[in-house]
């Protein structure tokens, strides 16, 4: 008998998904109790209402309400300033108890899942909303169309001026999750991310801006595009990041020169020749940490809504001697595993705690300058960077002498000034296409107050 009323009520989807929006609800309100009864604040909250026993000097009296003896000292000056902060305090504990607890996250991603849901709005930042393509990958979309012109105005202007300095330039177009010829997108979703990179891309080329595409190099690989991008996250995988090196060092080779010392004080300037071990993908070894990763739009849904990734560690063969120094994590020598990789970031695995992504170059510094021991001739560059620069920055930092990277959202120094002091053979620009809808990320040359960068330059130089 109890297994036809079973069958009955639960038989189907949609009866199992009420049940789970039931559970959901129970739990969070068990999450809410506990904020309140465990929380580090709630003891202070209950304090406030008891009388002032903690306080043996306020005077009290004895008040009865609703069947409940509460010693109230309702004549204390400046009770309802205090009861006002306790409860204030409260509710900062029950917030933190839902933001802390990661099942409710789990529950109400798995929720989602088990509906159909394609699109899982954010109520409190809709541009994150995360949507799921039809291969499972998880994606932001960007919705608004700026006109990119000034945009390529500002990259011409900068162009401009490392003209005047013997200094060259070259644009790189990182691309997006989207697959730039088929988005796949659920029906009345869109995305501009693509078309805005296109646009910019044509206005550079009219305005004589070197530039190079690399959602091209990955289309050019072949393959389903969602396999050069992690599923849960919105970078590019440490494959996609590599496979683009390698056709940045060809066009380096073909059509840049850099400045190599000659005799006592000399120089000249020769086309720039990197050697192919640094591009043999055989030159290096990789290590697969299984389901070690959940990225930033895994972090908002949970693991049961969209899986979790592995996470690969690349590391040369060979042996590597350098120092790197960032505002962020300070100075670091050794071999490559002890300055610009981050062993730290993966010492465990903490899904929504961790951030695997920084195990390259320790994620996003405002600036960082490192400096290639083992390799004294090689080029010296400059990389004006987004997030996605995080994969590729070990990989050029061993055909580099000196690579310097800058990130422009932390950074708010004169940058002409760090190319007339750092004085490289090439300055790269590498901004993803979500980075287009930015106009401010591109305007590179009106930066003038000091920055942590200042303090990292004004250090070095002593």
């Amino acid at each position: 008998m109890w297994k036809v009323w079973l069958r009955r009520r639960f038989g189907n989807r949609y009866a199992w998904t009420a049940a789970l929006f039931l559970a959901v609800t129970v739990w969070g309100g068990a999450v809410v109790l506990r904020g309140l009864v465990q929380g580090p604040t709630a003891k202070g909250f209950v304090t406030a209402f008891d009388g002032g026993k903690a306080d043996p000097t306020r005077p009290h009296r004895a008040l009865s309400a609703v069947g409940a003896r509460l010693d109230i000292p309702g004549d204390a000056p400046g009770y309802a300033q205090a009861a006002a902060a306790k409860t204030a305090a409260a509710e900062q504990a029950v917030g933190k108890a839902l933001e802390d607890d990661r099942s409710l996250i789990q529950l109400y991603g798995l929720y989602q899942g088990l509906t159909g849901r394609t699109v899982v709005e954010d109520p409190a930042d809709p541009q994150h909303a995360v949507v799921k393509l039809p291969d499972g990958n998880l994606v932001f979309v960007q919705q608004d169309e700026p006109d990119p012109m000034a945009q390529a105005a500002e990259l011409k202007r900068l162009q401009l001026a490392l003209e005047q300095r013997d200094c060259q330039f070259l644009y790189l177009q990182a691309p997006a999750e989207l697959d730039p010829e088929d988005e796949a997108l659920p029906v009345g979703v869109r995305d501009t991310s693509n078309r805005c990179a296109d646009r910019l891309l044509v206005q550079l080329d009219a305005l004589d801006v070197d530039a190079m595409d690399f959602r091209q190099t990955l289309k050019d690989a072949g393959g389903a595009w969602g396999r050069w991008f992690y599923t849960t996250d919105h970078h590019w995988t440490q494959e996609a990041a590599f496979l683009c090196f390698q056709a940045l060092c060809q066009r380096l080779e073909e059509s840049y020169t850099q400045t190599v010392p000659v005799g006592e004080g000399g120089e000249e300037t020769v086309p720039i020749a990197i050697p192919e071990r640094y591009t043999d993908p055989d030159s290096y070894a990789s290590a697969t940490l299984s389901g070690f990763f959940l990225g930033s739009q895994g972090k908002r849904v949970g693991s049961l809504y969209g899986g979790v990734d592995d996470f690969v560690l690349h590391t040369p063969k060979f042996p590597t001697r350098m120092r790197y120094v960032s505002t962020y994590g300070g100075q670091r020598d050794g071999d490559i595993t002890q300055t610009v990789l981050f062993p730290d970031r993966v010492a465990e695995r903490r899904w929504f705690e961790g951030t695997p992504y920084e195990f390259y170059a320790g994620g996003d510094n405002a600036m960082a300058l490192l400096t290639n021991y083992y390799n004294p001739r090689g080029p010296r560059l400059l990389v004006i960077r987004d997030s996605y620069a995080c994969a590729m920055t070990p990989y050029l930092g061993l055909v580099c002498s000196q690579l310097t990277t800058i990130d422009p959202r932390a950074f708010s120094g004169d940058l002409l000034t760090y190319v007339d002091w750092l004085d490289p053979d090439v300055v790269l620009v590498l901004y993803s296409s979500t980075m287009v809808h930015s106009e401010d990320a591109y305007r590179l040359l009106s930066q003038s107050v000091p920055s942590k960068g200042d303090s990292l330059r004004w250090e070095t130089e002593k």
